[in-house]
């Protein structure tokens, strides 16, 4: 039989609790500066919040009664954590896909056996521009593994510090292919051509990475993205090239080709003196994006970087508001793949093959890499059109060799010191 107490709480407490609902709680609030502690391994209590939420969460002898006898026969079963079964290796999940092994999903890497080098590559100084000699002999050797597991042809590449070693090599026959920069190929297809029954052969040309094409560059006979540009702040009060004498000049160490024959091509369009200094600094970089951040950091006036770094700085950076091209170069900034004719009457099939595969190397992901490293795009098949403007300008790189103007005389100096401080990020040493 019900007590009197269990019928006052089931009919006389939900009129007493309707009247006291909505009352605030005299209760004070916590302190903000109070930091809660939790028990992670327990419940979180329920803090009723008026009277009526009291009255919910208080059971009576009716909920207690019906907690004692269905909580044993509701409790939740204990967690299993177990990790489920694994599922067998090759089971199909769809069309042409099948469950791979959890313990080593991806196939060893195909191990090469080893193989004679089948044809001798010469990569010219004048192609890796800032990167160490041991950088390069790193990055080319995916290069090499993709060539002969596509076509069992084994290349071997060293690196050449002039050209001339190169047009020794090449003539003899000990090198059959060789990379350089178009002007190192325009001095050594000049001196294939002076050997009877023989001369030099061009078959690619590597696209830049980066390129950018504008109004201003658009009809610009060429591979796009392969010009050098000179740039000054936007604010700065140099208008046109001779107004940068007696200003402080950065460019990228080891860069020399198409940054000298552009710095000379600028200083005789001035009509300044080559014997004579015309800026009052030259600063060696280590890096173009160095040199051109220099700009910002009131470290150098002007600077000489390839179009693809000016275009990667506005890309990363978005500096197109801050910085200005004074000038541009004939788009003659570019490396290219040529072989002799002696070497394609005895490697034929090996230089066409090796072309192949330089020509397909952005299909690869080992190959993407390989371009990355070098800032190119891809290469492809050269025309003659591709180097008419490198031609025109042949003169001028040959006054930056023989008759070096004052002010580029570091670019050939291998003792010039060379500033390696670098920016991590924008603005910041």
């Amino acid at each position: 039989m019900a007590t009197k107490a269990d019928i006052f709480w089931r009919f006389l407490a939900p009129i007493a609790l309707l009247a006291l609902a909505g009352c605030a709680s005299n209760k004070p609030a916590p302190s903000a500066t109070t930091q809660p502690v939790y028990d992670t391994t327990a419940a979180r209590p329920i803090e009723p919040r008026d009277a009526l939420e009291r009255a919910a969460l208080r059971r009576g002898i009716d909920f207690a009664l019906v907690d004692k006898l269905m909580d044993k026969k509701t409790e939740p079963p204990e967690y299993d954590r177990h990790a489920p079964a694994s599922q067998p290796v090759g089971a199909p999940i769809a069309d042409n896909l099948t469950i791979l092994d959890d313990r080593a999903p991806f196939a060893p890497p195909e191990q090469l056996s080893p193989k004679e080098p089948t044809i001798f590559i010469a990569l010219a100084r004048s192609t890796y521009r800032t990167h160490d000699p041991q950088e390069v002999l790193a990055a080319v050797q995916p290069f090499l593994d993709i060539e002969q597991r596509r076509v069992n042809v084994r290349p071997q590449i060293a690196l050449f510090e002039k050209p001339d070693a190169i047009f020794y090599e090449m003539s003899e026959g000990r090198r059959q292919l060789a990379i350089s920069h178009v002007f190192d190929y325009l001095l050594i297809r000049s001196w294939l051509s002076q050997k009877d029954s023989n001369g030099s052969v061009l078959l690619g040309i590597a696209r830049p990475g980066w390129p950018r094409v504008t109004d201003e560059n658009r009809d610009q006979a060429g591979i796009p993205g392969t010009s050098l540009v000179l740039l000054v702040r936007a604010d700065s009060k140099y208008q046109s090239t001779a107004d940068l004498t007696g200003a402080r000049l950065a460019v990228a160490a080891n860069d020399t080709r198409g940054t000298g024959t552009f710095l000379t091509q600028v200083l005789r369009g001035t009509g300044h003196s080559l014997g004579a200094a015309f800026f009052s600094r030259v600063t060696l970089r280590r890096y173009e994006k160095d040199a051109a951040l220099d700009l910002l950091n009131d470290r150098a006036d002007v600077v000489c970087v390839s179009e693809g770094a000016a275009n990667a700085l506005q890309q990363i950076y978005g500096l197109d508001s801050r910085l200005r091209v004074l000038a541009r170069s004939p788009r003659y900034n570019m490396d290219v793949l040529f072989t002799s004719m002696n070497n394609v009457q005895t490697h034929r099939t090996e230089i066409e093959l090796t072309q192949r595969q330089l020509n397909t190397l952005q299909k690869d992901p080992e190959g993407q890499e390989v371009l990355y490293f070098f800032n190119e795009d891809g290469w492809q098949n050269a025309q003659a059109s591709d180097i008419s403007a490198a031609e025109a300008a042949f003169d001028d790189f040959l006054t930056f060799m023989q008759d070096t103007p004052a002010d580029l005389k570091p670019l050939l100096d291998p003792a010039a010191p060379i500033e390696r401080q670098t920016y991590d990020r924008y603005g910041n040493d």
